[in-house]
């Protein structure tokens, strides 16, 4: 099974509402206002309860976000490369993506970004398991390591990226 049909898996059974991305709420709101951003992607979105519930978009000021998230039925059309958004968001989503999945997750990410792309990661093992065993957080990586490879990997474009780090309990 792949790792992306395990994800299909544990978003059927409800793991991923999407509630992470409120932990970056007030670094993205500054961003939202400071580059006047009007239209955002979160990318890898769960099933974007963050909205839905929590209203996020709502207290950033800003009108429903697009919603992509590859193990989401109804949300898994990567939007059009042509149509860029003022910012992509991604929360709580590099970290569970290994090998090629991960590089074009980054790469995909910000091309779509037109002014700026915030990615949200976790340097800490999850609670959560995948259904072959292994912790569902399959890339650990330092915080140097991320911005490496996020510096090498993303689309060379305008946009500004910022990477910010949950480093958990035990601060990593």
């Amino acid at each position: 099974m792949s790792n992306l049909a395990y994800y299909k898996q544990m978003h059927a059974e409800g793991k991923f509402p999407g509630h992470s991305t409120e932990k970056w709420s007030d670094q993205i709101a500054k961003i939202i206002k400071e580059f006047n951003i009007k239209t955002i992607l979160d990318f890898g979105s769960g099933k974007g309860m963050q909205y839905t519930e929590l209203k996020l978009h709502e207290k950033w000021g800003v009108e429903m976000p697009t919603l992509y998230d590859p193990a989401v039925p109804g949300l898994d059309k990567i939007p059009n490369i042509m149509l860029p958004f003022d910012m992509v968001i991604c929360c709580d989503v590099l970290e569970h993506l290994e090998g090629e999945e991960l590089r074009q997750a980054v790469f995909n990410a910000t091309i779509r970004a037109r002014k700026h792309c915030f990615f949200g990661i976790a340097t800490f093992p999850a609670k959560k398991t995948l259904p072959d065993g292994r912790n569902a957080h399959l890339t650990l990586w330092s915080r140097d390591v991320w911005m490496r490879f996020i510096t090498d990997v993303r689309f060379q474009g305008d946009a500004l990226v910022r990477v910010e780090f949950d480093g958990g309990e035990d601060g990593r």
